[in-house]
């Protein structure tokens, strides 16, 4: 397997200006506004752009321990060099032993992950495990990966290429070693399997080749978004004055003794994602160049120009971010809002508080949700902004909804919100995948995940096994219940010294058990899986089963669009299950409100309906790119 990754010179060790700087869309203004002087009420967003919004995708090569006879002894070559030298630096000196084990219970893998952009040190990434196509490898069921560093790469003939021209080239030459960006460690989750019901789980051998630590790596540095400053701009009293009004206004949401900006040059300001908005950097993005230059005073003109427009509809879902600007005294102004007869009020009203850090808005964000599947992610999202009881209270009892996407939303938000919420909480089963049993009472329902975690939510009650069936799940376990009996009889077949031995176990016929027994035998997140769709497709279970159930959702310029012609929602609300999530389409949407004067958002207009989103570490966000690997046939120089 060999993919090419592209490093930057000048921030190749920090990241990467976003590759649309010079393609900003154009932006209102506050000086642009009637009445409105524009150097009193110049914004951040005015004077700068958006830099370093692209992912650094990172690798290295690691060990995977603990497999029960399926591994096989390092390849030679260059991937096996780097591991020698990652162990000796660990302090491992018996190399030999481990990486040509006779017992075949290790395995040399590539390792690798995406950055996000925003990433604070020490925020956890998931961790995609393959092996080289030379490996002897069957299998990585049960194996553990152990610590390893993730690296940027690239290679000499692309740096040259970056230096003399500019610009990048097809990768050649020498392979350049970066710095370690991410820690990795952690039990494999192996297996692949496809969502929306298009597919049946890989219970082949070569399905089992790859797999995931979910959660697995730590980010070693942080990654701060740019604020560039614009040419006009460039001196460093502007810079610092980005920075302070950016520290000013968002003081009351990070912690303390902690800064939001730093005006690191003249031409650079170095903006961290506050904690209220660390499920949603866009909106912060979003909300932080609408900061004004000056400091806006509570009986300024402009200030009342704003509550007017929140109460109006069609200019509600801007006033309200350019309000939520100002700061956490706009409290009064915004809380007016939540007693608007106008749906588009309320919800911009109640979103702005909450993301201030304000539960006055809980109760209508999560009515909202119940009753707007247009506004469903973004008010998810909002109540998971704030770990107060008035939150996750609501979030709690959106479980019990019984619409599919809607009660998943609600357990993905409260567990973002408080992961020990006893709502939510979950039993790791065989280090491999968790379940929960969650909104006792309900409509049943069986909730799987193809990405982000590996996880089964049994929501409600009564997830029975109805016999009489035997089904298989993976390619070692069998489950089987007798006809008129209220018991399930699991079994797996193992080798043991070459030979097959067959182990079976009786259990209660309900899922809980089930599973709990199968992970009891070694079975991981895959057969978990394989049953489930085995039995969903055989009507074998009281419940039914739900894949990635996760919120669709409209982007600002689009809801801001709908909200001018569609006082209702009634149009919103149905073409949001056509366009999904378009988040991935942020490139071209920008950091920025849309203009006073663009044209009327019609649902032909809308762009189709992308691949579902499935990026791990964002709230419904977007799916990451292909997983970067090195290329084992370059030569490797150490260090710049």
């Amino acid at each position: 397997m060999t993919r090419t990754l592209i490093l930057c010179v000048g921030l190749c060790l920090t990241g990467c200006f976003s590759s649309k700087l010079g393609e900003i869309p154009g932006r209102a203004q506050i000086g642009e506004e009637p009445g409105a002087d524009f150097d009193a009420f110049a914004t951040v967003g005015s004077r700068t752009q958006v830099g370093n919004t692209e992912g650094i995708p990172v690798s290295g090569v690691g060990l995977v321990y603990r497999l029960p006879g399926t591994g096989s002894s390092a390849p030679p070559g260059s991937w096996r060099s780097m591991l020698e030298n990652s162990l000796k630096k660990q302090g491992f000196n018996h190399l030999k032993e481990l990486l040509d084990d006779p017992g075949r219970t290790t395995s040399l893998v590539l390792v690798s992950t995406l950055i996000p952009p925003g990433a604070r040190k020490g925020d956890p990434v998931d961790i995609q495990i393959t092996l080289p196509d030379e490996s002897k490898t069957t299998s990585l069921k049960g194996g553990v990966l152990m610590m390893c560093e993730l690296m940027n790469y690239d290679t000499t003939g692309n740096i040259a290429s970056v230096v003399h021209k500019g610009e990048t080239s097809r990768p050649n030459g020498s392979l350049v070693l970066g710095s370690p960006w991410v820690r990795a460690e952690g039990p494999i989750v192996a297996g692949t399997f496809v969502a929306d019901g298009k597919s049946e789980v890989d219970t082949h051998s070569a399905g089992y080749r790859v797999g995931r630590v979910w959660a697995g790596g730590r980010v070693l540095e942080s990654r701060p978004y740019y604020f560039i400053m614009n040419a006009a701009d460039t001196n460093i009293r502007s810079a610092a004055e980005v920075a302070a009004r950016l520290n000013g206004t968002f003081h009351a949401t990070v912690d303390a003794n902690s800064k939001v900006a730093t005006a690191q040059t003249k031409e650079l300001v170095m903006v961290s994602v506050p904690s209220a908005y660390r499920h949603n950097h866009f909106r912060y993005l979003l909300v932080a160049r609408q900061v004004p230059i000056a400091p806006v005073a509570s009986d300024s003109l402009y200030r009342l120009e704003l509550e007017e427009q929140l109460m109006d509809p069609s200019t509600a879902l801007t006033a309200a971010i350019k309000l939520e600007a100002l700061g956490g005294d706009c409290h009064r102004s915004l809380r007016v809002g939540l007693e608007s007869p106008s749906p588009w009020v309320r919800f911009a009203a109640a979103e702005s508080l909450a993301y201030l850090g304000h539960t006055d808005g809980t109760l209508e964000l999560a009515k909202l949700a119940e009753d707007h599947p247009a506004l469903r992610a973004h008010c998810l999202k909002a109540l998971a902004s704030m770990d107060d009881a008035a939150s996750t209270d609501r979030l709690a009892e959106l479980m019990n909804n019984p619409e599919g996407n809607l009660r998943y939303g609600a357990f993905i938000a409260l567990r973002l919100a408080d992961e020990n919420h006893s709502a939510a909480r979950g039993v790791l089963m065989n280090n491999s995948f968790w379940l929960h049993r969650v909104a006792p009472g309900s409509p049943a329902a069986v909730h799987l995940s193809s990405d982000r975690r590996s996880e089964i939510v049994l929501f409600g009650n009564g997830h029975t096994l109805r016999g009489p069936f035997t089904l298989p799940a993976g390619t070692d376990f069998t489950i089987s219940v007798a006809a008129g009996t209220d018991t399930a009889k699991v079994t797996r077949i193992v080798k043991v010294k070459g030979e097959q031995q067959v182990r079976e176990v009786l259990c209660a016929a309900t899922l809980p058990e089930v599973l709990a027994t199968m992970a009891k035998l070694g079975s991981g997140y895959t057969e978990a899986v394989d049953l489930l769709k085995r039995a969903d497709q055989a009507q074998v279970m009281s419940a039914a089963v739900v894949e990635d159930a996760i919120p669709r959702e409209l982007n600002v310029q689009q809801l801001s669009g709908f909200a001018k012609i569609d006082p209702t929602m009634a149009k919103a609300n149905v073409e949001v299950a056509r366009v999904g999530v378009l988040k991935s389409d942020l490139s071209l949407v920008g950091y920025d409100l849309p203009g006073d004067h663009e044209p009327e958002v019609k649902a032909a207009e809308l762009p189709p309906k992308p691949p579902l989103s499935r990026e791990p570490g964002r709230i419904f966000g977007s799916k990451r790119p292909a997983e970067p690997a090195l290329d084992p046939n370059a030569p490797l120089v150490p260090g710049l």
